[in-house]
C-alpha cells in the first residue's frame, strides 16, 4: 500500500486513488496526512448538468443541432465487467451504447464524469413485489426507489396456483405503463398442472422458475423432493436451457427447531436465527448441488446466508450451479442492532457467517448479489410487537448498490472489477439477458450508473422513495451512492432526485438458446 510505504508525513491522493478503511487506519497509525488535489475535490460531481436537447420546431421533421450521438459520458472511470476499469468515453444513440472511445464526438447531451465511476445499470435478480400491497402500487413506488439506487433491471418472483399465462399477459401490459425498470419474471412451480404448461411459458420467453425446499407459512408452501426432481426433469426437456431457482433449507430441521423455539421468548436476531439453524441451509445446499449435477440442470441457489453453505459449496459447486447472496446479508448480522426491522427468512446470521459470505465472493463461490426485496411497512411488519411477532421482510432496492460498495469496496477491499460483475454481467448471463443487459459494450442497452465513491450519505427512508417507511440501513452512513442513473439513454435520476419519472419498463424474454 502506498500509504504504508510513503516515507513523509503527507500523501497526496491522485485522481484515481480511492480510500479504503484499511488505508485510513494505516495512515492514522503512521501519522500520515491524506490530502486530495484541488481539482479532484472540485470534480466530485459533474462540472455541469446535462443540457436538454434543443426543442423541435413545428413540423414532421425535427431540426436538431448537428450531433453524432444523443449523449456522451466523458472523463469517467468506466467499469467494464469483461475488462476491468478503464478511462474511456461512452456514446449513446437511440437508447443503445454505440461506442467506447477516447474521442469526444459531438452529442446533444454531455456529462462530464470526471472523478466518477461509470457502471452498467445494476441488475437485482431477486425481488418480490405485490405481497403486502397491490402489485400496481409497488411497480410504481419500488421501481422509483430502484432507479434512485442505480438498479435498472429486476428479477421478480411470482407465486400462485394455476396457470401463469394470464400473469404473463398482465405483466406485459402493466410493466411498460407503471414500472421505471425492466423486469425478468421468475415463476414458482407448485403443482403438476404448471409443469404441464412449461413449454408454453418457455415459448413466451419465460425460462426461470423456482421451488421452495422450505416454504414460508401463509405465503409459500414447500415442495417435496419428488416434486422437485420431477420439475427438474421437465425443465431439462425444454430447449431453452432454463434455470431453476431453489430456496435451500431443510423443512424438517426447521420445523423441529421452530417447535423448540416456541417454548422460549424470542427477542433478538440471534434467538430468531435458532429457528432456522445453519445446518438446515447447509444440508439443503448439498442436496441441491447433488440433484443439479445428477440431472444436468442449471440451478440457482437463492439468498445464501451461512458459513455452512460456503463450506459445502466449496466442495460441491459445479459449472451448472450458481449461488446468490444478498446485500443485507453481506452488510448486517446478528450484532448489527437493527432489531425486529431485520427479521427475515433466512435470518441474519452471525458475524462469522457474514464474513464467510465475503470469503465466498473472493473464492468465486458466490456468483450474484441480489436483495430479496420484500416491501413492507413497519405497521404491516408488526415491528413494534417485537421479534417474536414481527413478519419477515424489508425493502432493499434503494440501498442495494451503496450498501455493497460501502462494505465490499471500503471495508472488505474487494476491487470493483471483481465486485461489480456480481451485480451486472453475472446475473445477466445466468438469466439469459446478456449482452442486452449487464455490460457497457456497444450494442447493449444504455442503462448506466454514475457513482461518486467519495460521497457519504445517511440512509433515510424518505429519500429512498420506497412505499416502506423504514430501511434496515436507516441511521447508517453509506459510501458510494449513485449520483446519476441513465435508463435506456435517458437521464432518469440525478443527485438523489428523479428527473424523468416516466414509466417505460419492459418484460424481458430470457433464455440461453
Amino acid at each position: 500500500m502506498a500509504v504504508g510505504r510513503q516515507g513523509g508525513t503527507e500523501y497526496v491522493l491522485g485522481e484515481d486513488d480511492r480510500l479504503t478503511d484499511l488505508a485510513r487506519e494505516t495512515a492514522k497509525q503512521k501519522g500520515i496526512r491524506l490530502v486530495r488535489k484541488k481539482e479532484v475535490q472540485e470534480a466530485a460531481l459533474p462540472v455541469s448538468k446535462p443540457k436538454a436537447p434543443a426543442s423541435s420546431p413545428v413540423g414532421s421533421v425535427a431540426i436538431l443541432p448537428k450531433a453524432s450521438c444523443d449523449l456522451i459520458i466523458k472523463n469517467g472511470i468506466v467499469v467494464l465487467p469483461e475488462a476491468g476499469c478503464l478511462k474511456t468515453n461512452i456514446c449513446v444513440k437511440e437508447g443503445k451504447i454505440v461506442s467506447l472511445t477516447s474521442q469526444t464526438p459531438s452529442a446533444r447531451q454531455e456529462i462530464d464524469a470526471r472523478g466518477l465511476y461509470v457502471l452498467p445499470g445494476i441488475i437485482d435478480p431477486h425481488t418480490h413485489l405485490g405481497l403486502f400491497a397491490p402489485l400496481d402500487t409497488e411497480l410504481v413506488s419500488e421501481t422509483r426507489s430502484a432507479i434512485l439506487g442505480g438498479v435498472t433491471t429486476i428479477g421478480t418472483f411470482f407465486n400462485q396456483s394455476g396457470s401463469y399465462l394470464p400473469l404473463i399477459e398482465m405483466l406485459r401490459e402493466k410493466v411498460p405503463s407503471l414500472s421505471r425498470v425492466d423486469m425478468f419474471p421468475h415463476f414458482t412451480l407448485r403443482e403438476e398442472a404448471q409443469l404441464a404448461e412449461l413449454p408454453q411459458y418457455s415459448a413466451c420467453g419465460m425460462n426461470s422458475f423456482k421451488v421452495y425446499m422450505c416454504g414460508i407459512p401463509g405465503l409459500f408452501p414447500h415442495q417435496e423432493d419428488g416434486f422437485i426432481v420431477r420439475t427438474m426433469e421437465c425443465l431439462k426437456a425444454l430447449e431453452a436451457d432454463p434455470v431453476l431457482c431453489v430456496h435451500a433449507e431443510n423443512a424438517s430441521i426447521v420445523e423441529y427447531a421452530e417447535k423448540d423455539m416456541a417454548q422460549h421468548p424470542v427477542e433478538t436476531l440471534a434467538e430468531f436465527g435458532q429457528s432456522h439453524p445453519e445446518i438446515s441451509e447447509g444440508e439443503a445446499v448439498i442436496r441441491t448441488a447433488y440433484l443439479s449435477r445428477k440431472l444436468g440442470l442449471r440451478t440457482y441457489i437463492v439468498h445464501s446466508s451461512t458459513g455452512e453453505s460456503m463450506k459445502a459449496l466449496n466442495r460441491m459447486k459445479h459449472d451448472k450451479l450458481y449461488v446468490e447472496t444478498t446485500s443485507p446479508y453481506l452488510s448486517l448480522d446478528t450484532s448489527s442492532g437493527v432489531g425486529a426491522y431485520g427479521k427475515m427468512l433466512p435470518p441474519f446470521r452471525s458475524p462469522e457467517s457474514r464474513q464467510a459470505l465475503w470469503e465466498g465472493i473472493r473464492a468465486g463461490i458466490i456468483d450474484t448479489i441480489g436483495t430479496d426485496n420484500t416491501t413492507i411497512s413497519s405497521v404491516e411488519k408488526k415491528v413494534h410487537e417485537g421479534m417474536g411477532t414481527a413478519i419477515a421482510g424489508y425493502p432493499a432496492l434503494g440501498t442495494h448498490l451503496a450498501s455493497v460498495l460501502n462494505e465490499g469496496f471500503f471495508r472488505q477491499e474487494i476491487p470493483l472489477e471483481k465486485l461489480i460483475p456480481l451485480m451486472t454481467e453475472n446475473p445477466a448471463r445466468i438469466f439469459g439477458i446478456y449482452p442486452q443487459k449487464g455490460t457497457l459494450l456497444p450494442g447493449s442497452d444504455a442503462d448506466i450508473v454514475l457513482v461518486d465513491m467519495n460521497r457519504s450519505r445517511m440512509a433515510e427512508p424518505a429519500s429512498l422513495q420506497s412505499r416502506s417507511d423504514f430501511s434496515v440501513f436507516q441511521g447508517k452512513r453509506l459510501r458510494g451512492w449513485p449520483c446519476g442513473t441513465i435508463k435506456g439513454g435517458r437521464i432518469a435520476a440525478w443527485d438523489g432526485r428523479l428527473t424523468d419519472d416516466g414509466a417505460g419498463g419492459s418484460v424481458l424474454a430470457h433464455c440461453m438458446k
